[in-house]
């Protein structure tokens, strides 16, 4: 997230908020999420996402949230976005990933765990460390459910 302001914007109408003003509040949501309370963390930066909403790092918060609310829907939906926004961020595709492990979608995870892997080759950011564990898991977990649906061999 930048420390400036895209545009001028306003959480009550009479002044616009600075760059370190959105940047605060965004601090806020983050602990707010931290300490678990997901609701808070996501009405926060629902008006943060609604005063900037080409800053990427407010639609992987939402999506962050709306994941951890179990609305996953929402969450591939903000995840979209923020990858829109920024193609180059790790973040926003493991955790999409882990949104479409949780509905299923295990070669969709796994893709986006790959690229995840791509977008870090020197296996510097513990996210992509994450990524690589989640593949892993993904693909046994595709290997298992291929496994129990092979006929069996009755020779």
């Amino acid at each position: 997230m930048t420390t400036e302001s895209k545009a001028p914007v306003s959480n009550d109408n009479t002044r616009p908020l600075s760059g370190p003003e959105m940047l605060e509040r965004a601090t806020e949501g983050f602990n707010l999420f931290q300490d678990g309370q997901f609701n808070e963390s996501l009405g926060l930066f629902q008006q943060l996402a609604s005063l900037d909403p080409s800053e990427a790092y407010f639609q992987t918060a939402l999506g962050a949230c709306h994941l951890a609310l179990e609305d996953l829907d929402a969450a591939v939906a903000c995840f979209n976005r923020a990858i829109e926004l920024d193609p180059s961020d790790i973040t926003p595709f493991v955790n999409r990933g882990e949104a479409f492990l949780r509905q299923g979608r295990v070669t969709d995870a796994a893709r986006d765990f790959q690229h995840a892997v791509s977008l870090d080759p020197e296996d510097k950011d513990p996210l992509s460390r994450r990524a690589r564990m989640l593949a892993a898991a993904a693909l046994e977990s595709s290997d298992e459910g291929a496994e129990a649906e092979a006929p069996e061999d009755r020779s």
